[in-house]
């Protein structure tokens, strides 16, 4: 598999707050380079924009985020989703095939009325709690007090808010138990808020707190492509479901 390590070989002392804002980050007067600001972007976005090589590219960074990245070949992984659906096509089939005789000998009353036993009753009930529609908002501080412009976005989506000059945010949009919400500042460590059943309310109150032990680099970016040894079939196909 190939994979992408992203590192700042010389860190840069200017100041990123005394840049001029751009809308991807802050110009540098020192260098005269746009530096762009990747501490809000996920995983996926950084490694979207190394997808295609960029020289000379001047970033800031939360520490955690110069690391190791996996590149997915959509070829490679299309082509052993296919085969794997394959595979899963003819032992359904199989399958099919062994209940419809199965079936054969086992005729069913016509009309049977079937039962809601007390287990189909949870079911349904944990399947209303699935799609509860929640309203969230709270306050977003560290250990001095509320950091107002942190930013809290759905996982996995474009969809998000920036706290007020009081740390305060509501959510834009309801969420349902299990969505999970991302919370960034600059200089301060992500944070993850799964949302939970709030009893029979519709509305969740968060206070967050962030920690400051991640370290904010600014520099040149470094992008170097590791390469690793071919896997089996089975290893490949492990990779599709877990991302590696």
């Amino acid at each position: 598999m190939e994979k992408l390590n992203l590192s700042i070989k010389k860190p840069c002392s200017e100041k990123f707050s005394s840049f001029s804002k751009t809308n991807n980050g802050g110009f540098c007067q020192s260098c005269k380079k746009n530096v762009i600001d990747f501490t809000k972007m996920s995983d996926q976005e950084i490694l979207s924009y190394f997808s295609t090589k960029k020289d000379n590219t001047c970033g800031l960074f939360l520490e955690s985020q110069l690391k190791t990245y996996p590149i997915l070949d959509n070829k490679k992984t299309s082509k052993i989703a296919t085969t794997f659906a394959s595979h899963f096509f003819n032992l359904s089939l199989l399958s099919l095939l062994s209940f419809n005789s199965a079936f054969s000998q086992d005729k069913r009353v016509e009309n049977e009325i079937v039962k809601i036993d007390s287990q189909n009753q949870a079911s349904i009930q944990d399947s209303t709690k699935i799609n509860k529609k929640i309203s969230v908002e709270g306050i977003i501080s560290d250990e001095k007090g509320p950091l107002p412009g942190a930013n809290v976005y759905l996982k996995n989506s474009t969809i998000g808010v920036q706290s007020d000059m009081e740390g305060r945010f509501k959510f834009p949009i309801p969420l349902k138990i299990g969505d999970v919400l991302i919370v960034s500042y600059i200089g301060f460590n992500n944070k993850k808020v799964v949302i939970k059943d709030n009893k029979n309310n519709d509305k969740l109150e968060i206070n967050i707190k962030l920690k400051d032990s991640d370290i904010a680099l600014l520099g040149e970016v470094s992008t170097d492509k590791v390469y690793t040894s071919k896997k089996t079939f089975f290893q490949k196909l492990k990779s599709i479901f877990t991302h590696e």
